[in-house]
């Protein structure tokens, strides 16, 4: 009797030590997650170590240059800003770009790191046509495992949440269950996603340029898609953006009407919001090719965010209907 209260006792120490041991792991698990939070300095140092390895001598991740959204699981700051917004006045058009989406396709963070680079330091009066907001790396996690998918395994690309998602999105991923390529447990689940919405809500742009490889085209979403013949004004200047895009670089990206996909931006941004969405696949996610699309894509590119789809005479009535709702009655165009 003795024996079995002395074994009883020794079982509950055990079981309270091990329940003590699993507590101070969580905590320090939590301390530590907590702690992983980078500094836009650090995590810039980072960034810059890997251009390093790509041999990227033109661009470089300043800190002063960026602000933060919020942070990807591990800890990586998700960076995004604005230029030409200072003169409140100016009625040029707003252009976001986005980079990084897909992590393993380097080529497209490139162009967007040269074109702030660009427009800050090289040719700074091209600016004042446009206002730009750039989002250099949406998967920052992804870019440092060199993957598609974020760190969860999602595809951004697939996760925004799109009026299809629910009724589509799994059951068109379980025809070939490709990770690469998995929307989610649910739309808009993932940080980097929530990044994109809060972009397009803020500054409601008038077209939307996203970099990708290596299919090598120029894919359209937005007013006038799959038509041709019909079209309203907006849908004639919203295709000349890309038909100039393709003259422009000479024909180094064909001009093509891709279809678009459950949780992506094209659906989400082009096809249901109506904003122009240009989605730049460049032929190869070579890091020693960057620099190389840069050269072709650039008088393409600023003459593109120059140019005005939306003017007084023609507006994006779905964004506006939008804001009206979010704001009230009184909300002003």
């Amino acid at each position: 009797m003795i024996k079995d209260y002395r074994n009883i006792r020794i079982t509950l120490f055990s079981c309270l030590f091990c329940t003590m041991l699993l507590l101070s792991t969580w905590v320090g698990m939590a301390m530590s997650e907590e702690s992983a939070i980078k500094t836009k300095e650090e995590f810039c140092s980072e960034v810059n170590a890997k251009f390093r390895e790509f041999e990227w001598d033109r661009i470089i991740c300043n800190p002063e240059r960026w602000e933060t959204y919020d942070y990807s699981v591990t800890g990586n700051p998700l960076l995004y800003q604005e230029f030409g917004f200072e003169d409140n006045d100016a009625n040029v058009p707003v252009n976001l770009v986005l980079c990084g989406v897909h992590g393993d396709e380097p080529t497209g963070i490139y162009q967007c790191f040269h074109l702030v680079r660009d427009i800050i330091f090289d040719n700074p009066q091209a600016a004042r046509k446009f206002k730009l907001v750039v989002a250099p790396i949406i998967n920052p996690d992804g870019f440092f495992m060199n993957t598609r998918v974020n760190v969860n395994g999602v595809d951004i690309n697939r996760n925004l949440p799109t009026k299809d998602w629910k009724r589509k999105a799994h059951k068109l991923w379980a025809k070939k269950k490709d990770p690469r390529r998995y929307p989610g447990k649910s739309s808009g689940s993932e940080v980097e996603t929530k990044m994109q919405e809060f972009l397009i809500d803020k500054y409601s742009p008038d077209k939307i340029l996203s970099f990708h490889a290596p299919l090598g085209f120029l894919d359209f979403d937005g007013p006038g898609d799959r038509k041709n013949y019909n079209l309203l004004r907006v849908e004639r200047r919203a295709k000349r953006v890309g038909f100039r895009i393709q003259k422009n670089t000479n024909q180094f990206l064909k001009f093509t009407d891709f279809r678009f996909y459950p949780g992506s931006l094209g659906n989400y941004a082009g096809n249901e919001k109506k904003i122009p969405t240009y989605t730049v696949e460049l032929p190869s996610a070579q890091s020693s090719k960057a620099h190389e699309y840069w050269s072709i894509m650039r008088v393409a590119l600023i003459k593109a965010m120059s140019y005005e789809i939306y003017d007084d005479k023609e507006f994006n009535r779905v964004i506006v209907s939008q804001n009206i709702r979010d704001s009230g009655p009184n909300t002003a165009y």
